[in-house]
């Protein structure tokens, strides 16, 4: 009979070096996210620490970015701070002073050299990669364990955390709770009394670092309910429910949380579910599948933003079904330590995916919840590659889905985990090109005014690089569509303009929801004044504008003005129109390439 290979997996698995050679592949894989350097975000942060943005937040604030007071709202919208279509009542406030302060310190120690930021990044990154390995080791047999710490160290989902510096709050808020997990651990099944402090320790740090840190107090609550109880504790839910009363001490973060203004509303793109539950469940429906698809069998959910959500639903739910399936298949072979560890960490992982619906949907946000999903995938990998089959089941299926999985999470997982790296600094450098490429001549400053560009690479994020880099350039950045079309723009007099898509309406991008909710429609006839310039809604859809008139307040020749429309591969100036003529801008992929 030839040997089981899933034996000699495991016997490789079991290497006394294997932890320490996971430990280097997680370096190896991330040390080439430092060519990304600052990305996207990142600015943004600058413009806050250097004041450069009217009503930047304090530096131990830095993920305020939206405060839902309409006054200033309105203030920052009048003088481009915010697009003219900003609701005033948004709210995007993400309380995390750890990563804030950290950002900071950042800056100070290292300026502008990105290397610095990503050595700090990729160092936090490793060392979770470390402490969720003990995290597996502890529950684990050890080869099972090898198997969990090497899919959740090379996920391709982990690109973000480890190489986009503005995302370093994911790891401040992970390692800590991951640290803090394993001590309440060694406390329930050691009596280690340390740990009975030292576990809410690591999750008020991780809090400290961001809401991320609530998925690892799922993984509490969830050990505390279905875990091992400490040997001479009767069993019983009266005894587990007292061990979840720490995790009540979450109600004093939420009411800080709120007290300190932190919270998400009027936007599409986070969802708040203390202020908003409805929206939160009708968020979750789409999210949830779409991150577990990402979970299961590394469908990017990035992607499901700009394109159809309808076939990432469809392949996380049936992900979910098939792995579901699979470990039923393999129950019959998994021992019973891997069945008590998974009693936990399942539960956990799908209570950490909730904490993560409420955000801009993206792979990012699977940080947490991989630390359940890699111990289950590494079960019915190794487990369905085992020639013990379920009684009267055939073998095939079983061994054909671990193969798949193995294939998905072994041998895709590195390349994908390259391919997004190399993405992130294909849309860095691009980014950085359109800012000082954008054609703006100074003297004198201009007012600029974006009448196509729908990707937020193109639009937003040129604006804050130009302030850093060249800020006697423009004094006013007005983005006036990013509507994913074909924009007309019609002179209607010395000073004015019609803009408006053509078969279509503005405000359905994710972008464009993120400033203002679907369920706040515009009204035909609401103005706004930004920039000099008075931008009033003519014409609207189901709520949505669909044309605008807009007066710039001097002669469109004027040299302190200048229109920009993304063509063919950059922010070009628009030539005027002469009175009653008009002019088009054919819609074109930027930098990202779906927007």
């Amino acid at each position: 009979m030839k040997p089981d290979p899933s034996d000699r997996f495991a016997r490789w698995l079991s290497h006394p070096r294997f932890f320490t050679a996971v430990l280097l592949a997680a370096l190896a894989l991330a040390l080439p996210t430092v060519a990304i350097a600052f990305y996207a975000d990142d600015y943004i942060l600058f413009c806050y620490l250097a004041k450069l943005i009217p009503g930047s937040p304090p530096w131990y604030d830095l993920y305020n970015f939206f405060p839902g007071a309409p006054e200033e709202t309105r203030a920052a919208v009048s003088i481009s701070g915010l697009p003219w279509w900003t609701d005033p009542e948004l709210r995007i406030h993400l309380v995390r002073p750890l990563a804030s302060a950290l950002f900071t310190l950042e800056r100070a120690v290292f300026g502008d050299t990105p290397l610095g930021y990503h050595l700090v990044s990729i160092a936090l990154y490793v060392a979770l990669v470390a402490a969720a390995g003990r995290l597996f080791l502890r529950v684990l047999p050890g080869a099972t364990a090898a198997l969990a710490l090497l899919i959740f160290a090379i996920s391709g989902n982990h690109v973000h955390p480890a190489g986009w510096i503005a995302c370093q709050h994911l790891l401040l808020a992970a390692l800590p709770v991951v640290l803090g997990l394993l001590a309440v651990l060694r406390y329930r099944e050691e009596g280690w009394r340390p740990g009975l402090y030292l576990g809410p320790l690591g999750l008020g740090i991780g809090l400290l670092g961001g809401e991320a840190a609530l998925g690892g107090a799922a993984y509490w609550i969830a050990y505390q309910l279905a875990g091992p109880l400490p040997p001479g504790r009767a069993d019983g839910w009266r005894a587990r429910a007292a061990g979840v009363l720490p995790a009540l001490g979450l109600l004093g973060y939420f009411a800080a949380y709120k007290a300190f203004g932190g919270g998400a509303a009027h936007t599409g793109g986070y969802i708040d579910p203390l202020t908003s539950p409805l929206a939160f469940v009708a968020a979750a429906a789409e999210r949830l599948p779409i991150l577990i698809g990402g979970a299961l069998v590394a469908v990017p959910a990035d992607l499901s933003v700009p394109l159809p959500k309808l076939p990432f639903i469809a392949v996380g739910l049936a992900a979910a079904a098939g792995v579901a399936l699979l470990y039923r298949a393999c129950l019959p072979a998994v021992p019973e330590r891997e069945r008590a560890a998974l009693r936990w960490l399942v539960p956990g992982a799908l209570l950490a995916f909730f904490t993560s619906l409420g955000g801009f949907p993206g792979s990012r946000l699977l940080l947490m919840p991989g630390l359940g999903i890699a111990p289950l995938l590494a079960v019915v990998v190794l487990r369905g590659l085992g020639r013990a089959a379920s009684p009267g089941v055939a073998s095939w299926p079983r061994r054909a889905g671990a193969w798949f999985l193995a294939a998905v999470h072994l041998g895709l997982a590195p390349l994908l985990f390259l391919a997004a790296t190399a993405s992130s600094i294909d849309i860095a450098r691009k980014v950085e090109d359109i800012a000082r490429s954008a054609e703006i001549d100074a003297p004198p400053r201009k007012r600029v005014f974006i009448a196509a560009a729908s990707d937020p690479m193109a639009s937003m994020y040129p604006q804050a690089i130009r302030a850093l880099e060249s800020p006697d350039s423009f004094s006013c950045w007005s983005i006036l569509s990013m509507n994913k079309g074909t924009q007309r723009l019609t002179r209607t007099g010395p000073s004015s303009f019609s803009l408006g898509p053509i078969g279509g309406t503005m405000l359905t991008g994710a972008f464009e929801t993120l400033y203002r909710a679907p369920s706040s429609p515009i009204a035909a006839g609401y103005e706004v004044g930004q920039c000099g310039a008075t931008i009033r809604v003519a014409e609207v859809a189901d709520g949505r504008p669909t044309r605008l008139e807009v007066d710039l307040g001097a002669p469109l020749e004027d040299p302190g003005l200048v229109i920009l429309a993304w063509r063919d591969g950059r922010l070009r100036r628009v030539a005027p129109p002469a009175v009653g003529e008009a002019v088009e801008f054919p819609w074109s992929p930027g930098p990202i390439g779906f927007f």
